[in-house]
């Protein structure tokens, strides 16, 4: 209706002026008749259809009105009153805006919206307005008057505008504050979490892009020292390299890995911490990197620790022994690899006691233990204090001669410690005797028979001689 009238409005008085306004009218009538339609029966897509199917026939119907002008019927009799053609369509247009009026004014009553009584007073304008059309003439009271009362008509429609406007500016105002809100809460979250969870992000050859400040706090290097760097600058040399290989395969075929890792701070100290690895994908599903977050265990491994050392010499005990034995047999099974044990035991100990002291005789298990660690060839290599003077080493190797020539250089490493022993009978110094046995793991039933061949070798080496190595 509004695009007609604005047609209507540029046209000067005359048959095509008169039309203009009077099909406005009326098709203005007929399209807010459509306010009963039953939304509910009819389809959404229809529903939406309907206002922009007006505005194309309205555009069309103006044009075509203006270019085939001598087709429009007579609208102005001879004494200047309107046609017969012309207070139809004013009629049946304002009839139209009245009926629609009361849809308005129902819905009202059901609602009490201010959306409701603003429509219905447009329509009740409208309708008036067309009524009063047929008893005007060109230029008259009557004429100025529905003129006016279309006017007011259409500042109802802008008024409705301006309060839709106002609601949307409302709405996004109300939608500015929800997100700054939220936005803010994110940041609060964001900044405990950096705070408190030890996270990291690599890219896809495990070069560090991202640390949260936790991770700066517990390794002891700036995010300055640790981007671009590679996760090796945290590494403990502790950490067997076994460990490191699973990660990366998990990591390679996409799977999360989750396990305990012994890291290395910038003093040197080290801390423990339960990790979960996670691939990180970009939008086309592409690998681009990987995050790690953490959780600080280093308490939990200080009181492991403590029940898995010996008290004295600080390397593993015959508790964690126990326990190791199995799990290394088993963890050898997956590769059919060899699996080699070792026991010795320091010559004349007790006689060595007895001449220099129990202090003396602490001080040589706490040297012979650090030379066992020395010693090991691995990351995944353990000695352990067995009992008194019995240590033990649960060692991988290719062969059986290289199983023995590693026994021997235990042997010799200890004897080259030069500690004094006047009643040992193999030598001027602390040496050991050792009884060494190689099996492949899937050919190893019981961890008590392992310890006892190599018990029973050990027994050999003493009877032998001692400061010998005895293997199957």
């Amino acid at each position: 209706m509004g695009i007609i009238d604005i047609f209507h409005g540029i046209m000067m008085p005359g048959k095509l002026f008169v039309w203009l306004h009077s099909t406005a009218v009326f098709f203005g009538g007929i399209f807010f008749m459509l306010v009963w339609m039953n939304q509910k029966k009819t389809s959404q897509k229809t529903y939406k259809l309907v206002p922009a199917s007006a505005i194309v026939f309205a555009l069309f119907f103006s044009l075509l009105s203006i270019v085939f002008s001598e087709y429009v019927p007579e609208m102005i009799n001879s004494d200047k009153s309107f046609s017969r053609v012309s207070n139809w369509l004013n009629i049946v247009g304002g009839m139209g805006f009245f009926i629609a009026s009361l849809k308005f004014v129902k819905e009202y009553i059901n609602t009490q919206k201010l959306d409701e009584i603003l429509f219905a007073g447009h329509c009740m304008l409208f309708g008036i307005a067309g009524v009063l059309f047929t008893s005007s003439l060109l230029w008259d009271m009557q004429w100025w008057l529905w003129h006016i009362l279309r006017f007011s008509a259409y500042s109802v429609a802008l008024y409705f505008l301006y309060l839709e406007f106002n609601k949307d500016i409302q709405l996004i105002e109300n939608k500015n504050r929800e997100l700054e809100l939220a936005d803010k809460k994110i940041n609060q979250y964001l900044n405990i979490l950096d705070k408190y969870v030890i996270t990291s992000s690599t890219d896809l050859h495990g070069e560090i892009s991202d640390v949260s400040e936790a991770f700066c706090k517990i390794s002891g290097y700036s995010k300055e020292e640790l981007i671009g760097q590679s996760h090796n600058i945290v590494r403990h040399p502790d950490m067997p390299s076994s460990i490191y290989k699973e990660v990366w395969k998990s990591l390679e075929r996409g799977r999360t890995w989750q396990g305990e890792i012994k890291n290395r701070k910038k003093d040197g100290s080290a801390y423990w911490v339960d990790t979960n690895i996670t691939p990180v994908y970009d939008e086309e599903g592409k690998k681009v990197g990987y995050t790690a977050v953490r959780q600080d265990i280093t308490n939990k491994k200080r009181i492991e620790e403590i029940s898995i050392r010996d008290g004295l010499t600080d390397i593993f005990n015959r508790r964690y022994f126990n326990e190791m034995f199995p799990k290394y047999i088993n963890s050898a099974k997956r590769k059919n690899g060899l699996v080699s044990f070792l026991i010795l035991d320091i010559d004349h100990f007790k006689e060595y006691n007895d001449t220099y002291g129990h202090q003396k005789g602490d001080d040589v298990l706490i040297k012979v233990a650090k030379t066992l660690k020395k010693s090991l060839k691995r990351g995944d290599d353990y000695c352990f204090r067995l009992g008194g003077e019995e240590f033990g080493i649960l060692f991988s190797v290719e062969t059986k001669e290289k199983a023995d020539l590693f026994s021997n250089e235990i042997r010799g490493n200890i004897e080259n410690l030069k500690i004094e022993h006047k009643h040992n009978s193999a030598s001027r110094y602390i040496t050991v005797s050792v009884g060494v046995v190689s099996r492949y793991a899937s050919d190893i039933s019981q961890v008590e028979k392992i310890y006892a061949e190599a018990d029973k070798l050990l027994y050999e080496a003493k009877k032998n001689g001692r400061n010998k190595v005895i293997s199957e």
